[in-house]
C-alpha cells in the first residue's frame, strides 16, 4: 500500500528542511535502508533513508524546496501503478494549509461597458477631453481610453516618464533602448503616430559618457539560505535578549610562538596550529572555572561537568560551530587531528547535528585574517565566547629598554546573568597563566 515519505527531522531545533537531490527517481526500485533524497537543515545536509525496499511513485517537491520536518515529500509503495489520487488530494491539502492559503474571494460584478471611442485624433492634436458616458456623468479620456483604464490597464506602447511626459514605444523597443542605455525621451519615433520603433532606437545617437565613467553594476540579490536565516533568527535573540559585557587582555604570545616552532620543526606530522595550542588553553582555564563553563536557566544556572568547546568555522554559507567533546581531557595532538576533521565535514555539510550542537564555550579567531581586535556575539546557550586577534609582533618594554615582542589581545564577550565581571577577569587571569608558559599544558 502506497504511503508518503515525509521529511525527517534531522535535529531538535530544525525548523524547516531542504530537499538538495533526489537520490532515487520515480518508477525506480530501492532496497531497504536506501538514501532516497539528499536533505539540508541549516547546519549540515544528510541522507534520507527508507528502510523497507519498495519502488518510489511520486517526487511531491522539487529540489530545492522547503518544508518543515514531517511534511509529505514523496509517495513510495510496492507498485509503481498504483492508484494513489488519495494521498495526491490529502498532500494538496496539506500544502494549502501550510501556505495558508484562503479560499479565492468572489468575482467582482463586471464593469459597465466603455463608451465607443471616438475618431482618433491627427498626430499632434490634443487628446479628447471629455466624453459623455451611460450614466450622463462626465469621464477624461486620452485617445479613445478612460483616464482610469489608462493607468490601471497601460497598453504595452505607453509609458509615462519620471517627469510626466508620455512615451509611446513598442515593447521590443523599449527592451533594446534599456540594453542599450537610450533615454527613449530623446528618440524621434517613425512609427504610426509618432510611435518609436526597434529601428529608432538603434539609430538614436548615443549619449556622451562622463569621462572615466564605468558600467553601472546591477544589484544582486541573494537568496537567503536556511543556515544564512537561523544565524540571523539565533544571533539576533542572542544580542537582543542576553545583557553582555566585554573584557579585553592582552597576552606575551613569545612563549607560545615558541612552543608552536618547536612542535612544528620536531613534529611536523602533527600539524599543530596556535589554534589547537589556544583550545587546549581555554578547557584548561574553564575546567578550572566551572562557573565560567555554565548556562542560564529560567529557575537555576547550570554549570556544565563536561567541557565542550565550540570552534567558530567560517562557511561559504554562512557559520557554523563544531563541539570538541571533553576538551580539557585531550592531548594537542588529538585536538588538532578532531578540528581538522570537523572543520572537512563542515565544509561539506556534513556534520551530525551531536557535532554541532550544546558547546558550553565557544572560540572564534579571526586571527589568520590580520584581525587584531573584535567582539563576537554569544552563542547560546554557552555564557561566553572568545574574539581572538592575530598574533602580533610590536616594540615592547624589556628591561627598561625597547625590543620586539608578540602580543595577542583576546575579547570575552560574557552573559552577566551568568557571569560577573569580576569572574570573567579572573578566568581571563587564568587563561594569561596558560597562555604565556604553555608549557603547563603538557603535564
Amino acid at each position: 500500500m502506497a504511503e508518503f515519505y515525509e521529511m525527517p527531522s534531522i535535529s531538535p531545533t530544525m525548523e524547516v528542511g531542504t530537499l538538495v537531490e533526489w537520490k532515487v527517481a520515480e518508477g525506480q526500485s530501492f532496497e531497504p535502508s536506501a538514501a532516497v533524497a539528499e536533505v539540508g537543515t541549516d547546519k549540515a545536509n544528510m541522507e534520507a533513508e527508507i528502510f523497507d525496499a519498495g519502488v518510489m511513485i511520486k517526487h511531491l517537491i522539487a529540489e530545492g524546496d522547503e518544508v518543515p520536518p514531517g511534511f509529505p515529500i514523496a509517495i513510495w509503495g510496492q507498485d509503481a501503478g498504483e492508484d494513489v489520487s488519495s494521498l495526491l488530494a490529502e498532500f494538496e491539502t496539506r500544502r494549502a494549509a501550510l501556505a495558508g492559503d484562503a479560499p479565492a474571494p468572489a468575482p467582482a460584478p463586471a464593469p459597465a461597458p466603455a463608451p465607443a471611442p471616438a475618431q482618433p485624433s491627427a498626430p499632434g492634436s490634443a487628446p479628447r477631453a471629455r466624453q459623455p458616458t451611460a450614466t450622463g456623468t462626465v469621464e477624461r479620456t486620452w485617445e479613445g481610453r478612460s483616464i482610469h483604464q489608462l493607468f490601471m490597464d497601460p497598453p504595452g506602447d505607453i509609458r509615462f516618464a519620471a517627469d510626466g511626459e508620455r512615451v509611446a514605444a513598442s515593447p521590443l523597443a523599449r527592451k533594446v533602448a534599456e540594453a542599450m542605455g537610450i533615454d527613449l525621451r530623446r528618440v524621434e519615433g517613425t512609427g504610426p503616430g509618432g510611435r518609436i520603433t526597434r529601428a529608432d532606437v538603434e539609430a538614436a545617437p548615443r549619449a556622451p559618457t562622463a569621462p572615466g565613467a564605468g558600467p553601472v553594476r546591477a544589484d544582486e540579490h541573494v537568496r537567503n539560505t536556511p543556515m544564512r536565516k537561523t544565524i540571523a533568527k539565533r544571533l539576533l535573540e542572542s544580542h537582543q535578549q542576553i545583557p553582555t559585557f566585554f573584557l579585553t587582555a592582552t597576552y606575551d604570545m613569545q612563549g607560545f610562538v615558541d612552543l608552536r616552532t618547536q612542535l612544528k620543526t620536531k613534529l611536523p606530522e602533527l600539524k599543530i596550529s596556535y589554534n589547537d595550542i589556544l583550545i587546549l588553553a581555554v578547557a584548561r582555564a574553564l575546567a578550572d572555572h566551572p562557573e565560567v563553563n555554565a548556562s542560564w536557566g529560567d529557575t537555576e544556572i547550570v554549570r556544565h561537568g563536561q567541557v565542550d568547546v565550540g570552534v567558530a568555522v567560517a562557511l561559504e554559507q554562512g557559520l557554523i560551530t563544531p563541539v570538541l567533546r571533553n576538551t580539557d581531557h585531550k592531548t594537542l595532538s588529538q585536538i588538532a587531528t578532531e578540528v581538522r576533521q570537523l572543520a572537512a565535514r563542515a565544509r561539506e555539510q556534513r556534520l551530525t547535528p551531536e557535532e554541532y550542537t550544546g558547546a558550553t564555550f565557544t572560540i572564534s579567531n579571526l586571527g589568520m585574517f590580520g584581525i587584531e581586535h573584535f567582539t563576537a556575539i554569544i552563542n547560546p546557550p554557552a555564557s561566553a565566547i572568545l574574539a581572538v586577534g592575530s598574533i602580533e609582533q610590536v616594540p615592547v618594554v624589556i628591561d627598561g629598554g625597547f625590543g620586539p615582542g608578540w602580543r595577542m589581545k583576546v575579547t570575552m564577550t560574557c552573559d552577566h546573568r551568568v557571569i560577573d565581571g569580576a569572574v570573567g577577569a579572573t578566568f581571563l587571569r587564568t587563561l594569561r597563566g596558560y597562555v604565556e608558559s604553555p608549557w603547563l599544558l603538557m603535564v
